[in-house]
C-alpha cells in the first residue's frame, strides 16, 4: 500500500491526490477556499496559464473529466490571418456550494454563483446565477434549487426503497446503513448520529445546518428493519 502511495506520487506528482493538487494550484497563484475536493485530480484540467485570472470558493466540487478555462488559443488562427497577437483572457468566477458533474467544460469569463449544480457534460458559456442547476450545450438553467429540493423529497422514499430492493435482489442479504447511507434520515433514530451521515454532513460544509435539522426532524420510520419491512424485505418476526 505504501508502495502504491509512493508510485502514485512519483507518477503523477502534483495530481497524485485532491489535497496535493488544491495545493499545487494555490501555489502557482489560484485562488481556492476551504473545503474543495477535486475527485479525479488526473482527468481534470483546471487553466493555470493566468492563475490571477481563476477564482475559486468555498466547498466546490469538481468531478472528473472536468475542465476550466480562463483562456483560450484562437489568438493563433488571427495571428495566421492578420498577422496580428490578440488575447483572450477573462476571468473566471466560481463561488461557493458548487457541484460539477463530470465531463463539464468552464469556458473563460464565466462566473458562477453559489449553491449552483452544473450537470455532466455540459459546456458553460455564460454566467450562471445562484441557486440553479445548469445542463447542455451550451448549459442553461434547468430549474432552482428550491424545486430539485421539492422534486427529490418528493420521490426520495420510492427511490429508497429501489435502492433497497435492486440491492436485496443481487446480493441476497439485507442492505445495511451503509448500502442506504444517503437516505439514513428516513429511519435513523434521532437519539444518535450515525458515522457515516456524520461524514454526508462534514462534506456538505454546513455540519452543523444539517445536524440541527436532524435533531428537529422526525424519521418516517422506527428503524431500518422497520423500513426494511416497509420494502418488503424485512425479516419476520417469530
Amino acid at each position: 500500500m505504501l508502495l502504491k502511495k509512493l508510485l502514485r506520487k512519483i507518477i503523477y506528482r502534483e495530481k497524485s491526490s485532491s489535497k496535493t493538487y488544491i495545493e499545487w494550484l494555490r501555489k502557482q497563484g489560484i485562488t481556492i477556499g476551504e473545503g474543495c475536493t477535486i475527485y479525479d485530480p488526473k482527468s481534470t484540467h483546471i487553466d493555470v496559464q493566468n492563475p490571477g485570472m481563476l477564482e475559486i470558493g468555498n466547498y466546490v466540487r469538481i468531478t472528473s473529466g472536468t475542465t476550466i478555462l480562463t483562456h483560450d488559443y484562437s489568438l493563433s488562427v488571427l495571428a495566421s490571418v492578420k498577422g496580428d497577437i490578440v488575447g483572450s483572457v477573462e476571468k473566471t468566477t466560481l463561488a461557493s456550494n458548487i457541484f460539477i458533474g463530470r465531463n463539464a467544460l468552464i469556458l473563460k469569463g464565466v462566473k458562477i454563483g453559489d449553491n449552483v449544480i452544473i450537470g455532466a457534460g455540459a459546456v458553460v458559456t455564460k454566467n450562471c446565477e445562484s441557486n440553479s442547476v445548469y445542463a447542455g450545450v451550451p448549459a442553461r438553467k434547468i430549474c432552482s434549487i428550491e424545486s430539485l429540493y421539492r422534486k427529490r423529497k418528493k420521490s426520495e422514499l420510492e427511490a429508497a426503497k429501489k435502492v433497497a430492493i435492486d440491492y436485496y435482489e443481487k446480493f441476497h442479504e439485507e442492505p445495511d446503513e451503509k448500502v442506504l447511507r444517503e437516505y439514513q434520515m428516513l429511519f435513523t433514530s434521532r437519539e444518535s448520529i450515525p458515522e457515516s451521515l456524520k461524514l454526508l454532513m462534514e462534506d456538505s460544509g454546513v455540519k452543523e445546518l444539517c445536524k440541527n435539522y436532524y435533531k428537529e426532524s422526525t424519521p418516517q420510520f422506527l428503524n431500518i428493519g422497520d423500513f426494511l419491512k416497509w420494502c418488503g424485505i424485512g425479516k419476520e418476526e417469530n
